[in-house]
């Protein structure tokens, strides 16, 4: 149709390949764009990084953070709740963690990122380290949602903690 392809369309076809299940066709749109020439921004590398968490592909996730502060490009809340994510699959606690305090420093972290976090800590089987995350999350003020409680709830279902489970399920009740 002779209309070139910007930023916008890239991303766009990125998150809708993600959405899709067609997170390698993603991946390769960020390629191709940087094949063109095109400077891509933190929309489209959040949705790159996005289309690692659904591939599992934590250290490229990782990766393209550097590559996103190598081009000046400053990483954003989505950017780190993305990459945590990817870090699930592999149970890669550790570098979620790291994500988290980097992203905290950088006063990036909120409900996403933390909930991130622990569902990776609950993957991982660390229901200790995910309950440490909700008081972390209160000290620092950031609120907590269905999702934070969903996943701290199934960290300690995994870790055999059901009373710890049930606590925090009375405790998600009369949240607001």
């Amino acid at each position: 149709a002779g209309v070139q392809r910007n930023l916008v369309t890239y991303a766009v076809m990125i998150n809708g390949c993600v959405r899709n299940g067609e997170w390698e066709r993603g991946l390769s749109l960020l390629d191709e764009l940087l094949a063109k020439g095109l400077e891509p921004d933190a929309v489209v590398f959040n949705a790159a990084i996005t289309a690692c968490d659904k591939g599992g592909l934590w250290q490229q996730a990782l990766g393209l953070i550097d590559e996103m502060r190598e081009r000046g490009i400053a990483p954003t809340e989505v950017t780190y709740g993305a990459a945590i994510s990817a870090c699930k699959a592999e149970r890669r606690s550790e570098e979620a963690l790291s994500l988290l305090g980097v992203a905290a420093s950088e006063g990036l972290s909120n409900t996403v990122v933390y909930s991130s976090a622990i569902s990776v800590c609950s993957a991982a089987g660390q229901w200790r380290r995910a309950l440490a995350l909700l008081q972390e999350m209160d000290d620092a003020g950031v609120k907590r949602n269905t999702i934070t409680y969903n996943a701290a709830i199934q960290a300690c279902e995994r870790g055999g903690e059901w009373q710890e489970a049930i606590r925090l399920f009375d405790k998600m009740c009369v949240v607001k």
